[in-house]
């Protein structure tokens, strides 16, 4: 099967998978930067793909930047707080991809910044940047 085809079959499951990380992650994170994130963390060899859509579509500097914490509603500090003392760490974060593959592919990536109870105790854990990316 070539390459066109595969993305042809494909985009639906990866649509699916872009809008359920919109979902989990909240509204901070456009359309098109999950759909990058979950090409790269479901394809890896389509990072020049994503370069490609990068270049195309500049932004702000690349990489991956945090929110402020004390800028959000009570409801979205209190929605974060449940997610992440249910699966410790932000659904960017849960992608498992290189912070250096993010900024080599030209991403914009707004992540979720460090909750001030974590800021005073343990910070080690957060925020988790993976060395390298596994597939699943």
């Amino acid at each position: 099967m070539n390459l066109h085809t595969a993305r042809w079959l494909l985009a639906p499951v990866r649509q699916l998978r872009t809008r359920r990380l919109m979902a989990r992650h909240g509204p901070t994170l456009a359309y098109d930067t999950a759909w990058a994130l979950i090409t790269l963390h479901s394809a890896p060899d389509e990072t020049t793909l994503v370069r490609a859509w990068a270049r195309e579509s500049p932004g702000a500097a690349p990489g991956i930047h945090h929110d402020r914490w004390h800028t959000l509603s009570q409801a979205e500090q209190q929605r974060r707080l449940r997610w992440l003392r249910r699966h410790g760490h932000s659904p960017v974060q849960l992608l498992q991809l290189d912070a250096g593959l993010i900024h080599s592919t030209g991403l914009h990536v707004l992540d979720w910044g460090t909750p001030p109870d974590l800021a005073e105790g343990d910070n080690a854990t957060w925020p988790h940047t993976p060395e390298t990316h596994e597939r699943p």
